[in-house]
């Protein structure tokens, strides 16, 4: 019977984590639910959208649907990504879920899964940020909540 309480110990605490993805925007430790990406590809050309919002870095045929890739620095606080990076061989395009549009991030590199704490995420933000920060383990992470960048 202690096993089982074990077990049911486990779930519980399992139940109460998140799984993020730890990833580098423009040099700052950002992490996304996992829940929120649809898939993690290396990047691809990019078609420059002519007088485009300049958040728009431009389209990408991921997989035959076209993908608006976007810069989160610029419609969030974090820091907009270097220009002169776009061919890092660790640069990623994170493909987010959403039910209607078709949308892309952009990152410097992807790092590695964490499983965070529900207590920790459920902080309340200022204001109507995408972004706020979280302390884990000693180190500040920002946090991105991608459901923002589509208003």
């Amino acid at each position: 019977m202690a096993t089982e309480m074990n077990k049911s110990d486990a779930a519980k605490v399992a139940s109460e984590q998140t799984d993020m993805l730890q990833v580098v925007i423009a040099g700052s430790e950002v992490l996304i639910r996992s829940s929120e990406i649809r898939e993690v590809v290396r990047p691809l050309p990019l078609t420059k959208v002519p007088m485009g919002p300049d958040h728009i870095l431009g389209l990408a045929n991921i997989h035959g649907q076209i993908v608006s890739v976007i810069d989160a620095g610029k419609v969030s606080s974090l820091p907009s990504i270097n220009s002169s990076d776009n061919n890092s061989s660790r640069a990623r395009f994170l493909v987010l879920r959403h039910p209607v549009m078709h949308v892309g991030l952009r990152v410097d590199e992807v790092k590695r899964l964490r499983k965070v704490d529900n207590q920790m995420l459920n902080r309340k933000k200022n204001g109507d940020d995408a972004v706020y920060v979280v302390e884990i383990d000693g180190f500040t992470f920002d946090v991105l909540d991608t459901s923002k960048l589509f208003h």
